[in-house]
């Protein structure tokens, strides 16, 4: 046993005095010797930019796997006309697990005689057909145990090498993978291909890039030849594998592999070579059921052990027992309860449909059960989606809001499966008893749509895909009253399918509601620019100049910010800027001069074309430059780091008579190459001037009394609220005081959503998950004073974050896992105050945010099974950041000053 600790100092200095066969050709091995060698292999967990003065390094606390082993190969059949291809036999003498860091004794879980009996089954031949340095057939024994067999496969895919300079595709424990060597004399330099590599393991990840990870992969082997090139003296391997969170890529994970096999001896022996290859096969195979064992063709890819995680499975009903109060209603918005949710989705993911049915039946949780249908909603099995479907009763025309809950889970999925859009194109086309669920239902099915389309290019040609967008274009064509262009728009927009960028053109310019018109072209500016071209601008532009219809003030508007936004031509601007003057509603000119100020701020790709129209003193004069009013469009910064951005934007219309027309706040993350609007938020007023006894801007004298917000969250517009709508709805809230309870939005949700088998080339397994949630809480208030002749609009974002790295060995021999983490609570307040006492009216907004606290923490466990010791670290580090209220523009600040000095 103790030999093996010190086998690797030896081995270099024994290759040295082997004496190897002369003027043989290609790889083989002399089937008159056998050959022993020794062989190393370790897996080391941890984060990516760990510095060797942290403490975790300090402890000694890196945590994985080192398996040591020694083997013997034999020739039982070589083939008379090719001697580089062969039947050989593997033999086990030793083998043993290590930890991987130098700790005490005393400290050390490995120091356990289960270690040298961990890998028991590894004393088990195998046998394997070798050619031209690559392994063409694999037998194991039947009895053979998944860990075993996988660190054999490792042995043998390291085994594989060319004595020429160039390319091939080998099969290893990784997949099938292509890989290069560069021959120079008897020392090989081998590179693998990863993403070239292809397996059948499970995999998914966010479609966000921003909030997604970056993952990299590196593998190389070195190897020294003996003089003749016909075997391996030596062989060393690295492969390393970097997960890192694309928002804050300190937040990350890192994985190294080693592998390292040395011959040690070789030995004479008289064993009679098989006359064939099958020969060799049947001999082997009848000596080895001598012992009952019975052998099977098998190949070099690694398997996942059915058993890796008997210690370390999550028990969905534990998990609630242990978190239940951090997940009820009251501690949403919490950094306890978006870390409980998380931990809930793990377990619900490793769930049975009998489980997770048992859990939602239990009365014991009934108060949670709201953020239990988002863990459903987020754990995306098969089985948690059946289970959450078969809860919701989609034919209530009250008391619906788990179904809100659930459907707007759903709508937020990572990677839906066709089984998903196919369940929700039933409800859609089903007996559903309440309009609003209608609508939701719709703007879900929208949602998981686009992403089962985005995950692979055939999704959308699928005939379920077909089939719900065949409802989409039946539903547009057939749409007569407002609320079902509505609907109908809204299941278009968060599809994102550019199939139906003709139908939203229509709407835009023809219908006969003015909220209708709005919402098609707000809904054209979720598309790639490449979608928005000649067409849609030409369209945007008649619907901006009125050149066949009259059209609302904020419809003009937002066609106008969707043509500059679109790689508009120096034309297109230029006609723009000479309308400004002319326009009757200044207000509506003032936003657009601000909108295009702003574009050019924030470096928008249109800002060349906006400069060079402006740098023409024909365009860039007083008339045009001179615009004047309440209307503003702002983008500022919230924080900026080297990894991402955060920017807040705000845009704000008004009547000519003063009066909030639209208000939008949009919170949007950047990364060097992408961008999402976490958050939007957008009010809408019309019809209020009989308040102040001023006269509506032409064309809007017909609309109705209304208020009501709008929201979207990471780019899936949520169904809209509406606070009243309608003459006798607007006095009742006028006369109550308030809206009453804060209306709005709760759930838990995730941001970022990472999962796959990192198959090292040992064949070792870790299983990487990479999992970013929110707890949010989003509230929406409305006030009136008809004394002091006010409003105030007050929206609250509270949410709470979590972005959690994991990395767990897959062996049910040792259990080691090492967690990156980082953690937030904060909220945004936004609140808008109009004083109509006096005419104008004036209006003053707010956005803020309180001081909070960030926290980072590193983690890491190990342990051996049936071992009493166990390795437990964990580094924790807290930042704080001040409150804040966030600059907005100057006009804002001035009447803000009016208000309060008045």
């Amino acid at each position: 046993m103790h030999f093996i600790a010190e086998i690797f100092c030896l081995a270099l200095c024994v290759c040295c005095s082997i004496t190897v066969p002369v003027g043989s050709s290609g790889l083989h091995f002399d089937p008159s010797m056998s050959y022993r060698y020794s062989y190393e292999a370790q897996v080391i967990l941890n984060e990516a930019d760990i510095a060797n003065e942290d403490k975790a390094h300090r402890m000694h606390a890196d945590v994985g796997l080192k398996v040591v082993a020694v083997f013997e190969l034999k020739v039982r059949w070589s083939n008379p006309n090719q001697q580089s291809d062969q039947i050989i036999e593997m033999e086990f003498q030793e083998a043993e697990i290590f930890n991987v860091s130098d700790r005490l004794k005393e400290d050390n879980s490995f120091h356990s005689v289960r270690r040298s009996k961990s890998l028991r089954s590894i004393i088990k031949p195998i046998i394997f057909r070798w050619k031209d340095g690559k392994v063409e057939e694999l037998y194991v024994s039947g009895g053979e145990t998944a860990t075993s067999l996988n660190v054999k496969r490792g042995m043998l895919g390291l085994m594989q090498v060319q004595t020429k300079t160039g390319k091939r595709q080998e099969e290893d424990p990784s997949g099938l993978c292509n890989v290069a060597f560069e021959v120079d004399g008897n020392e090989v330099k081998k590179v693998k291909d990863f993403a070239s590599c292809e397996n059948d393991e499970e995999e998914f990840t966010s479609l966000s890039q921003v909030l997604g990870v970056t993952t990299s992969s590196t593998s190389r082997a070195l190897y020294t030849l003996s003089d003749d090139l016909t075997h391996i003296v030596f062989a060393v391997a690295m492969e390393s594998n970097s997960i890192r969170v694309n928002v804050k890529q300190d937040v990350s994970l890192f994985v190294l592999g080693r592998q390292k096999l040395g011959l040690l001896d070789t030995e004479e022996q008289g064993t009679k070579l098989a006359k064939s290859s099958d020969d060799a096969l049947k001999s082997f195979a009848a000596e080895r059921r001598k012992y009952g064992e019975k052998y099977l063709r098998s190949s070099l890819r690694s398997i996942r052990d059915i058993k890796d995680c008997a210690q370390g499975c999550l028990n969905i009903n534990e998990v609630l027992n242990l978190y239940h109060d951090e997940l009820t209603k009251d501690n949403m918005a919490n950094s306890s309860s978006v870390q409980a949710y998380v931990t809930a989705v793990r377990a619900a993911r490793q769930a049975d449909k009998h489980q997770l049915t048992k859990v939602m039946k239990d009365k014991a949780n009934e108060d949670i059960r709201l953020t239990l249908i988002d863990v459903l909603a987020a754990a995306q099995t098969s089985a948690s989606h059946s289970v959450l479907m078969k809860q919701l009763d989609f034919t209530k025309t009250e008391k619906t809001g788990d179904i809100e809950r659930g459907l707007s889970g759903i709508a937020f999925s990572s990677h839906p499966s066709e089984e998903v859009v196919q369940d929700l194109k039933k409800v859609f086309k089903g007996k559903i008893g309440s309009p609003k669920i209608k609508e939701t239902v719709g703007l879900a099915l929208g949602a998981v749509l686009n992403k089962f389309c985005r995950a692979h290019p055939d999704n959308c040609k699928s005939k379920t895909a077909k089939e719900v967008k065949q409802i989409i274009r039946q539903g547009l064509k057939d749409a007569e009253s407002e609320d079902e262009q509505t609907l109908y728009i809204q299941f278009v927009r968060n599809s994102g399918l550019p199939d139906f960028i003709p139908s939203l053109l229509n709407y835009a310019e023809t219908s006969e509601h003015p909220l209708v018109h709005h919402l098609a072209i707000t809904s054209l500016g979720v598309y790639d620019r490449k979608h928005l071209g000649e067409k849609v601008r030409a369209v945007m532009s008649r619907i901006f100049h009125q050149n066949l219809n009259k059209y609302e003030s904020t419809v003009r508007s937002a066609a106008a910010n969707l043509l500059l936004m679109s790689k508009p031509t120096e034309r297109e601007v230029q006609n723009i800027f000479l309308s400004l003057p002319e326009l009757k509603s200044r207000e509506l000119a003032n936003f657009i001069f601000a909108r295009v100020l702003d574009l050019i701020k924030t470096n928008h790709p249109s800002k060349e074309v906006l400069l060079k129209v402006l740098n023409d003193r024909s365009y860039g004069n007083y008339w045009i430059l001179a615009q004047a009013g309440m209307a503003s469009a702002y983008t500022g910064h919230i924080y900026k780091t080297n990894d991402s951005f955060a920017t807040y934007g705000l845009f704000m219309e008004y009547s000519n008579a003063g009066m909030m027309r639209r208000t939008a706040v949009d919170f949007s993350l950047h990364s060097p190459e992408d961008s999402i609007a976490l958050t939007q938020l957008g009010i809408v007023a019309q019809g209020l001037e009989g308040l102040t006894g001023s006269v509506a801007d032409e064309g809007e004298e017909k609309l109705d009394s209304m208020v009501g917000m709008a929201s979207a969250m990471m780019g899936v517009k949520l169904r809209p609220l509406t606070f009243f709508r309608g003459y006798s709805n607007m006095m009742s809230l006028i006369w109550s005081g308030s809206s009453g309870d804060p209306t709005g939005v709760e759930a838990m949700l995730l941001l970022t959503d990472h999962f796959q088998h990192i198959l090292l080339a040992s064949g070792l397994r870790v299983k990487a998950e990479v999992l970013g949630a929110i707890s949010t809480k989003i509230t929406a208030e409305i006030a009136f004073s008809l004394w002091n002749r006010n409003v105030e609009i007050v929206t609250t974002n509270g949410g709470a974050l979590t972005v959690q790295c994991r990395l767990t060995l897959e062996s049910p021999i040792v259990r080691a896992i090492v967690r990156n983490s980082f953690d937030a609570q904060t909220g945004l307040q936004f609140s808008v105050f109009t004083d109509f006492s006096s005419l104008p009216p004036k209006s003053c907004m707010r956005l803020s945010y309180p001081s909070f606290e960030f926290e980072t923490s590193l983690r890491k466990f190990e342990r051996v099974k049936g071992s009493k010791k166990r390795l437990l670290t964990l580094r924790r580090r807290r930042s704080q950041a001040r409150g804040i209220t966030l600059p907005l523009h100057q006009g804002n600040s001035q009447m803000c000053t009016k208000i309060v000095t008045s």
